[in-house]
């Protein structure tokens, strides 16, 4: 049987959550990229892989990195952006020097493990648990190929999905998205641990 759907209320501490992790997380993109990210306030949507998509990213040429966790939650981190906005991140994290595609992947793919690692530990703390990402995958092309991909195989029904935008103005400028993708009972743990 699955988990009952989260309350206004859970919701709620749900988006407070995505808060506090993807601001730890923009925290370390502005340390990597030398100047100011903003967040957006977090979206939180319970959906499945057919409807999800949609509502976060448009079929436009990115880049995103997919990242599981381990620990107290299941589910699953992405860090979407432009193609665009992923070259001037990646030029940006190899501070202008020539480099082979795949060096620049591997650029990306470390950057994405530096934001997930902040944003699951800042919910570590506020939860007691221990959380890790796993090894990152990246994959260029539509998002929303991806976005389905990672909501089938977190959960098979409708899953929890938190998701913040972020731009940097300068001096590198680029903008993208995080998601946190959770299993509804992992989702139902968490509010449990939060008392709710």
């Amino acid at each position: 049987m699955s988990p009952p759907l989260p309350s206004d209320a859970q919701l709620d501490a749900l988006r407070e959550v995505a808060n506090i992790g993807c601001g730890h997380g923009a925290n370390a993109l502005a340390r990597l990229v030398g100047g100011r990210v903003d967040l957006s306030v977090p979206e939180v949507r319970v959906t499945d892989a057919t409807q999800g998509p949609a509502l976060f990213a448009d079929d436009a040429p990115a880049v995103a990195v997919r990242l599981g966790m381990t620990g107290g939650l299941r589910g699953a981190l992405v860090l979407a952006m432009p193609s665009v906005d992923a070259e001037a991140l990646e030029s940006a994290l190899l501070r202008g020097h020539p480099a082979s595609p795949a060096e620049r992947e591997s650029a990306l793919a470390e950057a994405a493990n530096i934001l997930a690692s902040a944003c699951l530990s800042a919910i570590g703390r506020l939860t007691g648990w221990r959380l890790l990402p796993s090894v990152p995958q990246l994959q260029r092309g539509p998002v929303r190929p991806v976005l389905a991909g990672v909501l089938g195989d977190v959960e098979p029904g409708p899953g929890v999905v938190l998701a913040a935008r972020f731009s940097a103005p300068g001096p590198t400028p680029l903008g993208g998205q995080m998601l946190l993708v959770l299993e509804r009972g992992s989702a139902q743990a968490l509010l449990s641990r939060l008392g709710l």
